[in-house]
């Protein structure tokens, strides 16, 4: 009985907590290629974790990678959030991102929680094959 018990409560916090997790997920990405379309690249910059920020070393560095290796992320003109999953350290979140030529990208984010706040810890481009229709 308390097992039951014990799993629903668990259930129902789980619920809680990703409803809440998933908006601030979703705001940061946002908020990341809002200031990306403004070349606010220090904005940008300060959605990434201590260990992003660490290995680019300047939001200047940073801006020349996603220009050059995610440009559709710099100027998408359509962002479309899906499915989200745990991860060992954190939430990923998968992301089609349509560029300016109309062709989609899908990408997962790799988030994490630091003081409270999620941080994008990486991306990864996914193959568009496995979101075919």
């Amino acid at each position: 009985m308390w097992k039951v018990i014990t799993f629903a409560i668990f259930t129902i916090f789980a619920a809680q907590v990703s409803a809440s997790g998933n908006d601030a997920i979703k705001r940061t990405i946002e908020d990341q290629i809002a200031a990306f379309k403004l070349n606010d690249f220090e904005t940008a910059f300060s959605f990434a974790t201590p260990f992003l920020r660490e290995k680019f070393g300047s939001a200047e560095n940073f801006g020349k990678m996603v220009r050059n290796g995610y440009p559709m992320v710099w100027r998408p003109s359509k962002v479309i959030f899906l499915e989200n999953e745990r991860y060992h350290h954190g939430l990923a979140q998968v992301v089609q991102i349509v560029d300016a030529n109309g062709k989609s990208h899908y990408l997962r984010y790799y988030m994490m929680e630091f003081d409270g706040s999620w941080r994008i810890g990486g991306v990864e481009f996914l193959p568009a094959s496995d979101f075919s229709v």
